[in-house]
């Protein structure tokens, strides 16, 4: 059950969204933005995370910096090398998911089953690479949320500080593409990128007064009937408007999209203040 919001008898769920390196830098830009404006995100009674929206609503969580998640290499520094990638895995996983008379649970269980066979790196260096987003924090004190999905089943498991995962552990097994980072292993078990199933995961929100969604992805992808169907729940969503999709570019992995990206946040963020500040709690 929602429990009460400390300033207002309005509870409110948080809920960020996937979309890639570009799309935490956008989001990261954004909450940023919205502190300076007055609106801690960190406020909500529950905040859900999806893929990058796990790892920068851990950090609204936590009460950390947010400008930590925005650290482009700096011009001087030749970028990484590409990962090489099994491209006919990456399409039968495409076409997959893009079927839509067949069982979900079971479209995702074969997603996952080549996603373990593909050679997409160590799961070890996955989690320490997103764990080092966080500086391998602890589960913060807060009603956070961090989706993925169970291989075994195909259905959606939804973490929280209460489970046997490290934050650092659901958060690689949330921003585990498919076909792009290989699958993390908690408990016996292993998990995949939980924004296959879908970019937000609103329906975790169902039973709060309101519901603020930032949607990085929001040009791209439908929502689920799920996510569509919040009640009588007040929504308000934030996503990337005109200039920050062209900013974002066609490669939500794209290192140079990366400062434009968050700036979009920034600027856009006193407008997304103002739809918020009648309901969202003060400082």
């Amino acid at each position: 059950m929602p429990r009460a919001a400390s300033h207002r008898e309005t509870t409110i769920a948080l809920v960020l969204g996937g979309g890639g390196p570009v799309g935490i830098t956008w989001l990261a830009g954004l909450s940023n933005g919205l502190r300076a404006a007055g609106t801690d995100l960190a406020r909500a009674d529950r905040i859900i995370g999806t893929s990058a929206g796990a790892v920068v609503g851990s950090a609204i969580a936590a009460g950390t910096d947010l400008s930590t998640l925005f650290t482009p290499r700096p011009a001087a520094e030749p970028p990484a090398t590409a990962p090489e990638h099994d491209y006919e895995v990456l399409l039968e996983i495409t076409t997959l998911l893009r079927a839509v008379d067949q069982d979900r649970d079971l479209v995702l269980q074969r997603v996952g089953e080549l996603a373990l066979g593909a050679d997409t790196g160590d799961p070890a260096e996955h989690i320490q690479r997103i764990g080092a987003l966080v500086d391998f924090a602890d589960w913060p004190d807060h009603d956070l949320l961090v989706t993925s999905i169970d291989i075994g089943s195909g259905t959606r498991t939804a973490w929280t500080r209460d489970d046997r995962a490290t934050l650092a552990q659901a958060l690689a097994a949330s921003t585990a593409v498919p076909g792009i980072f290989p699958p993390i292993e908690i408990a016996g078990r292993h998990y995949f990128d939980g924004g296959v199933r879908s970019t937000i995961n609103a329906d975790l929100a169902t039973g709060y007064d309101a519901v603020v969604i930032l949607e990085p992805l929001a040009h791209l992808y439908p929502r689920t009937r799920a996510d569509r169907n919040l009640g009588s729940a007040r929504e308000v969503t934030i996503a990337p408007d005109e200039i920050a999709v062209a900013a974002f570019g066609p490669d939500l992995f794209g290192e140079a999209a990366l400062v434009p990206a968050y700036e979009s946040g920034l600027r856009q963020a006193p407008a997304a203040a103002a739809e918020l500040r009648d309901f969202w709690p003060d400082a």
